[in-house]
């Protein structure tokens, strides 16, 4: 037991390293993407609150501009997740630039490439795609068994995510199994009856496994919550990307 817990410490502190290097260590290529439209920013802003509208309506304008001269955030209930600014290029230029800021890397690109299509008529790439129809049910079943498998699942041809979108994700939702699950089960093993002595003597059957332990239950309930958080995040995903397909566009991943 002893060797097995060290086992799970040593592989647990160099995973977690690996994790936060990844996520949290400054790097200028993960800083948002930006796209130059043709015209002044109030006719750009017109044309983008149309497509914004006709992807998904549930979005609101914030007043902290950062400098810009429009900003435009999703609400909770929207499955997108963005942070959309529209401003000059600069002083004396007659053009538009928008700035598309979001925690995953894949919808900014994916934004890019939308408005790159709708406001500047730019064609997709030569290795561009349409995208297919994902369903709920296999989102939210895959979950139930892991959600590193629903994660899989959304990220497959999806541009709602890079290769560092998808690892990070899969890593969070490990991540959380390994210490919730893992402490559950290490906290009711360890309150597992112990046979004394006269148990001994007189051939006294054993506690048993670690689920017939009356703590057993905390195990079923950590599995439950990495479920539960991720069936919010399968949904968005899920919805986010049929949105995107229903219009016809293609990606290049």
């Amino acid at each position: 037991m002893k060797f097995y817990r060290e086992g799970i410490k040593t592989f647990f502190i160099h995973f977690l390293f690996l994790l936060v290097t990844i996520c949290f260590v400054p790097n200028p290529i993960f800083a948002g993407e930006t796209v130059e439209v043709l015209g002044g920013p109030e006719d750009v802003n017109i044309r983008l609150l149309a497509l914004l509208n006709k992807l998904d309506p549930d979005f609101y304008a914030d007043e902290k501009t950062q400098g810009f001269v429009y900003r435009y955030r999703n609400r909770w209930s929207n499955p997108y997740d963005f942070n959309i600014y529209v401003g000059k290029v600069g002083k004396t230029s007659p053009d538009s630039i928008i700035r598309i800021e979001s925690p995953r890397r894949g919808q900014e690109k994916m934004w890019k490439q939308i408005m790159e299509q709708e406001l500047t008529q730019k064609a997709p790439h030569e290795s561009a795609v349409p995208l297919s129809e994902k369903y709920h049910i296999v989102s939210q079943g895959l979950n139930l068994i892991t959600p590193m498998a629903s994660v899989g699942y959304n990220s497959w041809n999806s541009p709602l995510f890079t290769n560092r979108d998808t690892f990070v994700s899969m890593s969070i939702y490990f991540l959380c199994d390994l210490i919730l699950v893992g402490g559950a089960y290490l906290y009711a093993q360890e309150n597992l009856p112990k046979k004394n002595i006269y148990d001994n003597l007189l051939n006294v059957k054993g506690p048993g496994s670690v689920w017939e332990s009356p703590n057993a239950v905390g195990i079923f309930a950590a599995l439950a919550v990495s479920r539960a958080v991720r069936a919010f995040d399968a949904w968005e995903d899920t919805a986010a990307h049929n949105k995107t397909a229903q219009f016809g566009w293609s990606f290049k991943f």
